[in-house]
């Protein structure tokens, strides 16, 4: 025990004798700990800039490896379209190389047909008979009318003078009509094959049919006499007469002059039906 004081007492007076020592020491120790506690401040934080450089490169390397990965996904995938454009390019050479050889066929048979020397039909005179031998009148022109008139008549006497109290008189208001043409057994065709020319000689149009419809006979004044009255005779005597003058008008006024030009219209129409007809001049006489 007093063994164990005595040391310690020795290293107490050692102390206090290299107090100064000891803490020069101690200070020195205590800044070692300060300059390497600041460096490894100072490092941490060097390497957590690093370290977030090295996150930051890492990030950057993530996109560009998922743009990279897009990229050939991308690049996969138009490499796809190519073949399969190629696929199709091919195929559609086949077809035009395919239309190609049929379009060279048809124009081999579209020269045979051309170099096929076409038959020009020839037009003769019993042809055009033929043709025209299924009509035997042609009515061109119809001309209708409407009429009044008065009639006064009165029997013969002595020495041809008119008996007292026989005189009749009537008036009337009536419609007919007049058809005018030509025939066709008339109508005459020459052909000259030289100079391809029809020649159509046509008789002149005249007056077909003629007719007053009774129905339309309207009396509006009937005067009769002592010795005479209107019989049915003298209305029919009455029409006659009506019909003479109404053509002798309708041809004064022209109809057959109208009728020889619808005629002749009529006839290069129905002509223009005729196989190879365009090869051939008309003329009418």
């Amino acid at each position: 025990m007093n063994g164990l004081t005595e040391n310690t007492g020795k290293v107490i007076a050692i102390i206090k004798a290299k107090r100064g020592l000891i803490s020069s020491v101690l200070l020195i120790a205590l800044i070692v700990i300060a300059v390497l506690a600041v460096q490894r401040t100072w490092n941490y934080s060097k390497l957590a800039k690093e370290n977030k450089v090295l996150q930051e490169s890492l990030s950057e390397a993530t996109s560009k490896l998922d743009e990279l990965a897009k990229t050939q996904e991308e690049l996969a995938y138009s490499e796809g379209q190519v073949k399969l454009l190629k696929e199709s390019t091919n195929a559609l050479k086949e077809q035009v190389s395919s239309l190609n050889v049929e379009k060279e066929e048809l124009n081999n048979k579209l020269e045979e047909l051309l170099n096929v020397k076409e038959t020009v039909p020839v037009i003769t005179r019993e042809l055009l008979d033929q043709e025209i031998s299924s009509l035997s009148e042609l009515v061109t022109k119809k001309y209708w009318y409407r009429n009044a008139t008065q009639k006064d008549e009165a029997k013969e006497w002595l020495w041809g003078t008119a008996m007292p109290f026989s005189d009749i008189q009537f008036v009337a208001l009536y419609d007919g009509y007049i058809k005018a043409g030509i025939d066709l057994q008339d109508v005459k065709f020459n052909i000259d094959q030289s100079s391809k020319t029809i020649t159509i000689t046509m008789p002149k149009s005249k007056i077909l049919d003629h007719n007053i419809p009774q129905e339309t006979i309207n009396v509006l004044q009937v005067k009769n006499n002592l010795f005479n009255s209107v019989s049915f005779n003298d209305y029919n005597r009455f029409i006659s007469a009506e019909k003479s003058v109404m053509a002798e008008t309708a041809v004064g006024q022209g109809i057959l002059e109208e009728a020889d030009k619808e005629a002749k219209m009529v006839i290069e129409s129905f002509l223009e039906n005729v196989p190879g007809i365009e090869t051939y001049t008309l003329k009418f006489n």
